[in-house]
C-alpha cells in the first residue's frame, strides 16, 4: 500500500516540499513524500505513517484539490529554543484548536551552548540543533508517539557560530550557517540513526568574498537549491548567496556538495530566508531594514534569484516570516511592535508571490508585557500560527481564516512550560 503524506517544512530556519522517495530501506520504500515544507524559520516538516491514514493529498498552488485543513495531516509538536537557557522545550499540539500541551518532567532538555536554531528530518525521527556558543550541532533522537527529545550522540561540530540548520525535503544532507567563520557546513545524514557525515570539501566558502556573516539557511522544495541570507557588515552591505546541491545526476563525485551559484543583495541585516510552497519565490525578512523581500527563482536549472518587490513594515523589526501551506498567506513577526503581521500573496500574473497587508488581519501580541516575538511558523494543516517569544519564553498561538487569512487569539494562549526565560525560534511538525 502507498501512503502520501502530508508534510511541513519550516525554515528557518525553515520554513520547503517535495514530491520524492526517502532513500532507506526496504520499510522505507512504500512511503512517498507527497509535500516537504521548509523559516523558516524557519519552519519544519512532518510525516505520518499508518495503515489506516487516509490519502493526504498534494498541497501546492500549482496543484489543484488542497483546502487546508482539510485532508491534511494534523501537527504533532512545537519544539522551541531558549538561547540564554541552553535549552530546548517540547509541547504537543491539538489539531483541532491549535492548544499547546507541555511534554511533562523532562523538558527542556539541555543543548550546547546559546543555540539558536533547530531542524526535524521528514519522518520527525531526529531534531538537530545548533548551537552558536559552543559550535556544534546537537542530535536528539524524538520519541514515537510522545514527542520527547532523547540524545542520540555526541554533538558535531560545525563551523564558528553557527546559527541556522535546515535538514533537506529528502532528509539526505543538513547545511549549517555558519556567521563566524563565512561557511556552510554540509554534512550526509543516515534516515536509520540520525548520524551525521561530513561532505568531502564541507565547510564551503560562501560566492563572494563580500558575503559576510551567514545568518540563515534554505532549502528549496525540489531539494536542488540552497540559499542563505548574509547579514553582512559596516563595510560590507547583506545580501543572499544561492548553491545548487550537487547530484550524481550532475556528474558531481560528491552527492550533496554546493556549487556556488552567485550573490544578490538583500535588506539591511536579514534575519531570515524561507522559500514558497510552490517553491517559486524566496522571501527575506530584513530585522533592521524593517522590510521583507521577495525574489522569484528565476533560473529553474541554478536556482538563481531576481529581485522582484518588497513590504515596508516600518518601526517593527521583523525577525521571521512564514508561508501557509497553500501559498495563500505569510506571516511576519515584529519584534519591536509586538506584533505578528498577516500578508496575502499574489496568485498568478506578474505579481505573483508579493505580499500585500490583509486589513484587521494581523494581530499584537499583548501577554506578557513587551514580549517581542522572534520567529513564527504555520502548522501543516494550514488552520494555526505560533511565534516563540523573547519575553517569558513561551508561545503565542493564532487560528487562521482559511478564507481571509485573518488571525485570531487560541484559547490559553501564549503557552509556557515555565522552564526558560526566553524563546528565540519554533518549528512545528506533523
Amino acid at each position: 500500500m502507498t501512503i502520501k503524506l502530508a508534510l511541513k517544512w519550516s525554515i528557518t530556519c525553515v520554513k520547503s516540499h517535495n514530491r520524492s522517495r526517502i532513500p532507506g530501506g526496504d520499510s522505507m520504500k512504500r512511503h512517498r513524500l507527497a509535500w516537504l515544507l521548509a523559516a523558516g524559520v524557519a519552519s519544519l516538516m512532518a510525516v505520518a505513517c499508518g495503515g489506516g491514514d487516509p490519502d493526504y493529498g498534494t498541497p501546492g498552488t500549482d496543484l489543484p484539490g488542497f483546502v487546508p485543513g482539510e485532508g491534511i495531516a494534523p501537527p504533532r509538536f512545537a519544539y522551541v529554543v531558549h538561547s540564554n537557557d541552553n535549552s530546548v522545550s517540547g509541547y504537543s499540539v491539538d489539531p483541532t484548536d491549535g492548544t499547546l500541551t507541555t511534554m511533562g518532567a523532562g523538558t527542556p532538555w539541555l543543548t550546547g551552548s546559546t543555540p539558536t536554531c533547530i531542524a526535524v528530518d521528514p519522518l520527525v525521527k531526529y531534531a538537530y540543533v545548533a548551537n552558536s556558543g559552543s559550535n556544534n550541532l546537537s542530535i536528539f533522537s524524538i520519541s514515537d508517539p510522545s514527542g520527547v527529545l532523547i540524545s542520540a550522540a555526541l554533538p558535531v561540530p560545525t563551523g564558528s557560530l553557527p546559527k541556522s540548520v535546515v535538514v533537506d525535503p529528502q532528509g539526505r544532507y543538513v547545511y549549517v550557517a555558519n556567521s563566524g567563520s563565512d561557511t556552510i557546513s554540509a554534512f550526509t545524514r543516515s534516515t536509520v540513526t540520525g548520524l551525521l557525515t561530513a561532505i568531502p570539501g564541507s565547510p564551503f566558502a560562501l560566492p563572494s568574498s563580500a558575503d559576510i556573516a551567514p545568518w540563515s539557511v534554505a532549502v528549496d522544495p525540489s531539494g536542488k537549491f540552497v540559499y542563505v541570507a548574509n547579514r553582512g557588515a559596516t563595510s560590507s552591505p547583506s545580501t543572499i548567496s544561492m548553491f545548487t546541491i550537487d547530484t550524481a545526476s550532475t556528474g558531481s563525485l560528491v552527492a550533496g556538495a554546493l556549487t556556488p551559484v552567485g550573490s544578490i543583495a538583500a535588506g539591511a541585516r536579514p534575519n531570515l530566508i524561507t522559500v514558497s510552497p510552490s517553491g517559486r519565490q524566496v522571501y527575506v525578512s530584513n530585522e533592521t531594514g524593517d522590510s521583507v523581500m521577495v525574489y522569484d527563482i528565476a533560473n529553474t536549472l541554478t536556482g538563481g534569484l531576481a529581485y522582484k518587490g518588497f513590504v515596508s513594515t516600518p518601526g517593527s523589526t521583523p525577525t521571521g516570516i512564514a508561508i501557509d501551506p497553500n501559498n495563500k498567506f505569510a506571516y511576519i513577526s515584529n519584534r519591536s511592535d509586538n506584533t505578528i503581521g498577516a500578508y496575502s500573496i499574489a496568485q498568478g500574473g506578474g505579481s505573483q508571490g508579493l505580499l500585500t497587508a490583509i486589513s484587521g488581519g494581523g494581530t499584537i501580541v499583548t501577554t506578557p508585557s513587551n514580549p517581542g516575538p522572534t520567529a513564527v511558523a504555520t502548522d501543516p494543516s494550514g488552520k494555526f500560527v505560533y511565534s516563540s517569544l523573547l519575553a517569558g519564553g513561551g508561545v503565542a498561538a493564532y487560528k487562521i481564516n482559511a478564507s481571509t487569512g485573518a488571525l485570531t487569539m487560541v484559547d490559553d494562549s501564549p503557552f509556557n512550560d515555565g522552564g526558560a526565560s526566553t524563546s528565540d525560534f519554533i518549528v512545528i511538525t506533523k
